[in-house]
């Protein structure tokens, strides 16, 4: 009983910005032409670090001997299903109509970080985003349920999306950003330190990401059915805060936000550009299967608001949409947020400077971002990463 009541806290734990309804009449008078979308991968076993914090190691490794460490779970491959239907239902012919119901190469491009959780993702993902009509058929057994998507993954060394564990410059803020927020952000926490100290053996003050490490450590735990330690329960609620406030050092300065989502944005705006300029892009719809850490940064270099109160669970999902009106023909861009696939409503967010719609004039949106633009290249000259890509 108290793994599901553990469960419902860390459920509880997540906040729901509220959605926007949309009027039909607006929706129907906007077309879309190009949607970057951004999802966290399905549910997870531990990873290394998290495993070192446990006092059930071995406990921890029979119940992953299959997935191994930072494998995908088989209830990450149903989340991650879940992504694929709801891009479908959105994206699709019944939906705003980027996407057709078969697979079109043209239409959509795929990239997934060097993970095996996220290569995972993308690909069951894809599966439920395009089961095979008749033309794509190619078997009368496995070719009728399922249909081959390729994707494209560099190595984690060299990879935008992976900026906060290869960019040298990144890695020097985020060192200045612990020892600043340790007297600052999370000196509330002090008292928490010796117990911590004791039961995992590490001192959380050296390094305040631990908090964030021991959250996650105890949401793996508990879906594995493995619960939650008995000291720990008293701490729960406290533990959740300071992990959030953990999460929210990788964006703690405009720079740290400008390395970690400033690419993805170029891009976003260089195609949007183009497409206003009336020039052919193909690949309209861009979807980018990656990690909490990719959501909370695009979040933060298009200026969402309150993305600060925002923290991506497994199957999340986070896109920039631009639209062009058929009565006027103005160009708008909108935030949607997808908290949980297959358990959450999308919500419609708001850009800074557009509260009061979800539609956000796209010049508007260029102004406010475009301090944060950051071409591949130069995200590869600012950290110092050489690559032939």
């Amino acid at each position: 009983m108290f793994r599901y009541l553990v469960l419902f806290y860390f459920v509880g734990q997540l906040h729901h910005t509220q959605g926007n309804a949309i009027n039909n009449d607006v929706v129907n008078d906007k077309q879309l032409l190009l949607a970057f979308v951004v999802n966290r991968h399905g549910e997870r076993t531990p990873d290394a670090d998290e495993l070192s914090l446990s006092n059930e190691q071995e406990k921890l490794k029979e119940l992953t001997s299959i997935e191994g460490l930072e494998g995908l779970t088989n209830l990450g491959k149903r989340t991650a299903f879940q992504i694929g239907k709801f891009i479908r239902q959105r994206y699709g012919s019944e939906g705003l109509k980027l996407l057709s119901n078969i697979y079109l190469q043209d239409e959509i491009s795929l990239r997934s970080t060097n993970k095996e959780r996220t290569k995972m993702t993308a690909e069951v993902a894809m599966a439920g985003l395009y089961p095979p009509e008749a033309a794509q058929q190619w078997d009368d057994g496995l070719g009728k349920v399922w249909q081959p998507v390729p994707y494209t993954a560099v190595p984690l060394a060299e990879d935008y999306l992976r900026y906060y564990s290869n960019c040298k410059k990144f890695k020097q803020l985020m060192e200045k950003a612990k020892k600043e927020s340790i007297h600052n952000e999370f000196a509330e926490f002090s008292d928490l330190i010796p117990t911590l100290k004791t039961e995992t053996g590490r001192n959380f003050t050296e390094n305040p990401l631990l908090f964030q490490t021991i959250n996650d450590l105890f949401r793996s735990q508990v879906a594995l059915g493995l619960g939650v330690p008995q000291w720990a329960k008293p701490l729960l609620t406290r533990l959740s805060e300071a992990s959030r406030l953990a999460y929210r050092l990788y964006y703690k300065t405009d720079e740290m936000k400008k390395i970690g989502g400033g690419v993805l944005l170029n891009d976003f705006i260089s195609a949007a550009n183009e497409i206003i300029a009336g020039k052919t892009v193909t690949k309209r719809f861009r979807l980018y299967s990656a990690h909490d850490f990719n959501i909370g940064a695009l979040m933060d270099v298009t200026k969402v608001v309150n993305s600060e109160q925002i923290l991506p669970e497994y199957g999340s999902l986070f896109a920039i949409e631009l639209y062009k009106s058929k009565s006027n023909g103005e160009f708008t861009v909108m935030p949607v947020y997808l908290p949980k696939a297959g358990e959450s409503e999308a919500q419609y967010l708001h850009f800074t400077g557009c509260e009061n719609n979800n539609y956000c004039n796209y010049k508007h949106f260029a102004d406010i971002s475009k301090k944060y633009l950051l071409p591949e290249k130069e995200f590869y000259r600012i950290c110092n990463i050489k690559t032939e890509l």
